[in-house]
C-alpha cells in the first residue's frame, strides 16, 4: 500500500515537473524570438561589382566617400547631410505611392538646384573644419580624377566635384527614367517609354529596394544606387564591359609593355578610331577595314611597338558589337599583326572619347607619356580630328591632349595630357 502511494507521489512530481519545463522552455522560445525581432536590422542594399565599376568611372567622389572609414562617417553623421536626406526620402515616399510613370520617379531622384547647392555649401565647410574631409580632397587630387579642378582650393575643389556627380546623377534621371534625348539619342536614348507598364513595375521594384536607405546612410547614397539602377534596368552597361581592362583581351600587350625598349620608337602607339557600321549584325565596315590596314602599315614601318584600337559598342544602336574588339579580330586574324601589340580601348562612343580614352590608356598602362602619339584614319576624319578642338571643349570641357599636329592626309600627332582623366557626368556610358 505504502509503495503505492509512493510510486504515486513520484509520478506526481514528474508531471508537474516537465509541466514546468515546458512553459519554461515556452517562455524562453517567446522571449528569444521577441528579442530576436527587437534587434533586427534592415539590410541595406550593397553595390554589386558592375555597380562599383560605374560608380567609379561616374562618381568617383562617392566611390571614394563610400569606403569604410572617418571620411565615411563623417558624412553620414552631419545633420546638414541628414536633414537634406529626410526631406529627399520623403519626397521619393511620396512619388513611390503616386507617381503613375517612370519620368514622375526620375523627377523626384533628380538632386534639385537649391539642394546640390546646400550640399556644396556644406562639403565646403567640411572641407576646412573636418580633417576626414581635407584628407579626402588630397587623395582626390593624387589620383587625378578631377584634374580640371587640381589647382582650386579643397573648398571649391570639391564643391565642383560634387557639382559634376551631382549632375551625373540628374542625367542618368533625366535620360533613363524621364526619357530625355541624350547629347546623341541615336545610339544613348532610353530604352523603353517612361509610361510602358513593365519599365514602370521594374523602376517602382528598384525604389522600393533603395527605400530603406533614405535615412541613416550617406545622403546621396538612395539617388546614387537609383541611378545605377536606372541604367541596368535600361540594360545599358556599356562603361562597365570589359573592365578592368589589362585583363583578357590585353592581357598579352599588357605584358609586353613591362618588356618595352621605348627609345626605339618614335611614337608611343598608333591610335585607330573605330568606325561603326549602320547595319544590324554587321561587325565592320569598309572604313574601319581600311583604317586598321593604314594602322597596320604604320606598325611594320617600326614607328610604334603597340597598337590601340578604339571603340565600343555604338552604331547601331545596342549593337551586340563593340568595335575595338571587331577591330582587333580583323587585325590579328587577316593582318597577322601579333595579338601582344594590339591594345583595345572598348567603350569610347564618339570621335573625341577615342582620343580621350586612348590618352587614358597611356597612363593606366603606365606607357611614357612624353613620347608623342600617332592617330591614323582616314583622310576626312583626320582632317576632322585636325579642327575638332572647339567640339573637345563643347562636349568634354578640355583637350586630353597638347600639341596636335596634322603629319599628313591620314595622320595625326598629339602630346597626351593628364585632364583626360577628368568625368564627364553628360555619358554615363563612357564616363
Amino acid at each position: 500500500m505504502r509503495s503505492a502511494v509512493n510510486m504515486s507521489l513520484c509520478l506526481l512530481l514528474c508531471l508537474v515537473t516537465l509541466t514546468a519545463q515546458s512553459q519554461r522552455r515556452k517562455s524562453t522560445k517567446g522571449k528569444s524570438k521577441a528579442r530576436t525581432t527587437k534587434t533586427a536590422k534592415i539590410v541595406t542594399p550593397s553595390y554589386t561589382a558592375s555597380q562599383q565599376v560605374q560608380m567609379r568611372k561616374s562618381f568617383y567622389l562617392l566611390y571614394l566617400l563610400e569606403r569604410t572609414g572617418p571620411a565615411h562617417d563623417a558624412i553620414v553623421k552631419d545633420a546638414v547631410f541628414n536633414q537634406i536626406a529626410k526631406d529627399r526620402q520623403a519626397r521619393l515616399t511620396a512619388a513611390y505611392s503616386q507617381c503613375a510613370d517612370a519620368a514622375c520617379i526620375g523627377k523626384a531622384l533628380e538632386w534639385t538646384a537649391a539642394e546640390i547647392q546646400e550640399v556644396g555649401e556644406e562639403f565646403k565647410r567640411l572641407a576646412v573644419t573636418n580633417p576626414d574631409i581635407t584628407e579626402t580632397v588630397q587623395r582626390l587630387k593624387v589620383v587625378d580624377r578631377y584634374p580640371l579642378y587640381a589647382e582650386n582650393p579643397d573648398t571649391t575643389f570639391i564643391r565642383k566635384a560634387w557639382q559634376d556627380v551631382a549632375a551625373g546623377i540628374n542625367h542618368v534621371c533625366r535620360v533613363y527614367l524621364q526619357g530625355l534625348p541624350p547629347r546623341y539619342p541615336r545610339i544613348d536614348s532610353i530604352s523603353f517609354r517612361p509610361s510602358d507598364p513593365g519599365f514602370v513595375k521594374q523602376v517602382k521594384t528598384a525604389v522600393q529596394q533603395i527605400m530603406p536607405i533614405g535615412t541613416g546612410n550617406t545622403f546621396y547614397k538612395q539617388s546614387l544606387l537609383g541611378s545605377l539602377k536606372a541604367l541596368e534596368i535600361n540594360g545599358r552597361d556599356e562603361a562597365t564591359r570589359y573592365e578592368p581592362l589589362y585583363k583578357a583581351q590585353n592581357a598579352a600587350p599588357f605584358a609586353k609593355l613591362k618588356r618595352t625598349n621605348w627609345n626605339a620608337y618614335r611614337f608611343s602607339t598608333i591610335m585607330v578610331p573605330g568606325s561603326g557600321p549602320g547595319k544590324a549584325g554587321q561587325t565592320m565596315d569598309s572604313m574601319g577595314i581600311f583604317r586598321c590596314k593604314l594602322a597596320a602599315e604604320q606598325y611594320r614601318d617600326n614607328v610604334a611597338p603597340f597598337i590601340i584600337v578604339s571603340g565600343g559598342h555604338v552604331h547601331p544602336y545596342k549593337t551586340p558589337f563593340c568595335e575595338a574588339i571587331e577591330m582587333k579580330k580583323y587585325m590579328v586574324d587577316k593582318l597577322g599583326i601579333p595579338d601582344s601589340v594590339v591594345i583595345i580601348e572598348p567603350h569610347a562612343r564618339h570621335t573625341t572619347t577615342n582620343i580621350r580614352n586612348a590618352v587614358r590608356l597611356v597612363y593606366l598602362f603606365n606607357i611614357p607619356a612624353s613620347k608623342p602619339m600617332l592617330i591614323v584614319s582616314d583622310s576626312f576624319q583626320s582632317l576632322a580630328i585636325e579642327k575638332m578642338a572647339a567640339r573637345f571643349i563643347n562636349e568634354i570641357g578640355y583637350l586630353p591632349y597638347t600639341g596636335l599636329e596634322r603629319k599628313a592626309p591620314t595622320e595625326n600627332i598629339i602630346l597626351p595630357d593628364l585632364k583626360a582623366w577628368q568625368q564627364d557626368p553628360e555619358d554615363p556610358l563612357d564616363p
